[in-house]
């Protein structure tokens, strides 16, 4: 599905079909007076949030895609609707709200924006994103052979956009040209946008095979890898496979593997060796080694990352290396003088290592904070008071001795840390800002400061009092002992912790951990911080995702927790299903609720807020899922006073 306008065919469904027949030419239709207009779209003309939907883009197998419109500034989206029909199924309801949460998870520039999941009453579940003008790659294709430097281009940032994906646990699994949007950006004719995650594995939902539960198949079979095609194991290494397809048809203008039939297509995925592309076209051989690799049968033989696939893609030559025509001397040129861009970065002295920043909230002046942390993502700020609203959009203005000037860059408030938060634990007051689709010389420059700076940082005053931080058998000890017990308790964050704290508090552990790994000071830290890292991938597999949170805090009773995921968007019929699942498991759930609810009713009689809170509660740690409580919850508080 496409989410933008594009002069590109639609797509095919993402479950398997047979290859098209040739069909006959269509017939003239005669005009029937009596047969009854088609009938206009509900949709069109309505009020969404706030746009307005003004046509439609688009169908395919979940949900239709329209053009909407901000009726004011004039703003344009797209909103994909799942199909009516497929609103009462919990489990289609799951999926089309993990497409949403896979994008979410991303947050890259050549992946398209997701803004809002809501649903319009009664039960059109839709989420709000980005919207594109431009083409597909298929259609570009499709007007002749892509030249050199552009299908580099355009692999090479499929490739960064992939690797986050990765990085984020999301598994693309449908890649394909026609999920490929060019459009005009910074001025780069062929912009890449991901799009269509309909069909996203997460790690967060555990290990998903490549079929159905009705045991179809899905997929795009011109482009699936051998273990989609035997339902075996999905990972990165998957959408590696796809792109080693497209990288391959981008220099031959062809596909690897044809048939006739979708399973002459997945056999030869799973068993026929792929031709040289330099027997088809001539193909620069770093090319046509880095496509044969991605193309290997085995996961293991692959590139093992999107990163080393890209890595592999730069060493190849932007231009043919063809023989020059012999010039006699006389008559050759002078050559031309060469050309160095001036890097935004340059090797800063080693003595110096000073930084600054400067923070810039709209309609205020910029504000010099002392920068405590600066990181690849964003930074950490010292303040303790005025600090900016949570989720608010922010300009950062970084100064460095290795910087042409200030660099400018958008970011948005993550975190704040209030001066108790902080003495509690032993860091600076502040807030955490994290980046926002910088430009790429921008990133490169940050990525290349926040190397060069944070190993060689000298502590502040007010930091070099403090004991120093625990080494790493120290830390391995520590996540050892909390290992048993609950996931929150192991990430060290509260029950009812916010999505994005879990996630930066899973980052903050992984990368620890990586580092402990890679640069062990005992011979059994590696084993030790593997094992640690596994026990992330579980927390993360029941907490990463509203609807397996959902699961995971219901069996506990934790109903701050569910109340994050019922505040996150969780669609309505999933939470009613879970619930029939979870009391019909336990029937002594709801005799227990009904029991707390009737005592509340008596606290609330006599005047006693307390009682009633506290009943309340009790209620919700039977019966977690039930949404009518949470809400009466939430009103008596606010008019009893009673605080949280």
């Amino acid at each position: 599905m496409h989410y933008g306008v594009s002069t590109a065919p639609a797509p095919p469904s993402q479950v398997v079909t047979p290859p098209p027949q040739a069909l006959p030419p269509p017939q003239a239709v005669p005009h029937d007076p009596s047969r009854p207009p088609v009938a206009a779209d509900p949709l069109v003309g309505q009020k969404v949030g706030s746009f307005q939907v003004v046509k439609l883009l688009g169908k395919g197998g979940m949900g239709t895609v329209y053009l909407a419109e901000h009726p004011v500034i004039g703003s344009r989206v797209a909103i994909k609707f799942l199909h009516e029909s497929m609103s009462s199924e919990p489990q289609t309801v799951a999926r089309f709200y993990d497409e949403a949460k896979a994008v979410n998870l991303i947050g890259h520039e050549n992946i398209v924006g997701i803004y809002d999941l809501n649903l319009l009453p009664p039960n059109r579940y839709y989420y709000v994103m980005e919207y594109l003008e431009g083409s597909t790659l298929a259609a570009l294709e499709k007007a002749g052979r892509i030249e050199p430097p552009v299908a580099l281009d355009i692999l090479l940032q499929l490739c960064d956009a992939l690797q986050r994906a990765h990085e984020a646990g999301v598994v693309h699994r449908d890649l394909k040209p026609e999920n490929v949007f060019l459009v005009q950006r910074r001025g780069k004719a062929h912009f890449v946008k991901l799009v269509d995650f309909g069909i996203a594995k997460l790690r967060t939902a555990g290990r998903t095979a490549g079929r159905t539960e009705a045991g179809v198949i899905i997929g795009t079979p011109e482009y699936m890898s051998p273990e989609q095609c035997e339902d075996g194991t999905i990972d990165a290494r998957t959408d590696v496979y796809a792109l080693g397809v497209m990288a391959f048809e981008l220099a031959t203008g062809r596909l690897p593997f044809q048939g006739r039939s979708v399973t002459q297509l997945l056999l030869a995925h799973m068993q026929k060796a792929p031709p040289r592309p330099s027997e088809i076209t001539p193909v620069e051989p770093l090319l046509e080694r880095a496509i044969l690799r991605a193309l290997e049968k085995d996961p293991a033989a692959r590139f093992p990352d999107m990163a080393s696939f890209a890595e592999a893609l730069r060493s190849v030559p932007r231009e043919p290396r063809e023989k020059p025509a012999a010039v006699a001397p006389a008559a050759a040129a002078a050559p031309a003088p060469a050309v160095t861009p001036t890097p935004l970065l340059t090797p800063p002295p080693p003595s110096q290592v000073g930084f600054g920043a400067e923070l810039v909230v709209e309609g205020a002046k910029p504000l010099a904070l002392p920068l405590v942390e600066l990181t690849r993502a964003g930074l950490f700020l010292r303040a303790e008071a005025g600090l900016p609203p949570l989720m608010s959009r922010v300009k950062v203005l970084l100064t460095h001795p290795s910087l042409r000037g200030k660099v400018e860059v958008p970011a948005e408030v993550v975190r704040h840390v209030s001066p108790a938060e902080a003495a509690s634990w032993r860091m600076a007051p502040g807030l955490a800002v994290q980046f926002v689709d910088p430009p790429p010389e921008v990133r490169a420059a940050i990525t290349a400061l926040a190397d060069e700076v944070r190993p060689r940082r000298e502590p502040t005053a007010d930091t070099g009092s403090r004991p120093p931080p625990p080494g790493p058998d120290e830390r391995l000890r520590a996540l050892e002992a909390r290992s048993t017990n609950t996931h929150y308790e192991f990430l060290g964050i509260p029950p009812d912790a916010e999505f994005s704290d879990i996630r930066r508090a899973m980052k903050a552990l992984r990368d620890d951990l990586e580092g402990i790994r890679q640069r062990p000071a005992a011979a059994d830290h590696p084993s030790r911080a593997t094992a640690l890292l596994a026990r992330i991938e579980s927390a993360q597999a029941a907490l990463g995702s509203p609807p397996s949170r959902l699961s995971y805090d219901a069996q506990r009773g934790n109903w701050k927790g569910i109340a994050r995921c019922v505040s996150a968007g969780v669609p309505a019929a999933l939470v009613e299903a879970r619930r029939r699942d979870l009391l019909a498991a336990t029937p002594s759930r709801r005799d227990e609720a009904q029991r707390q609810l009737a005592r509340a009713q008596v606290a609330r009689r006599l005047g006693n807020a307390p009682a009633a809170v506290a009943a309340y509660e009790a209620a919700l740690v039977a019966d977690p899922l039930d949404v009518a409580t949470h809400e009466v919850l939430q009103a008596y508080r606010r008019e009893s006073g009673a605080g949280e």
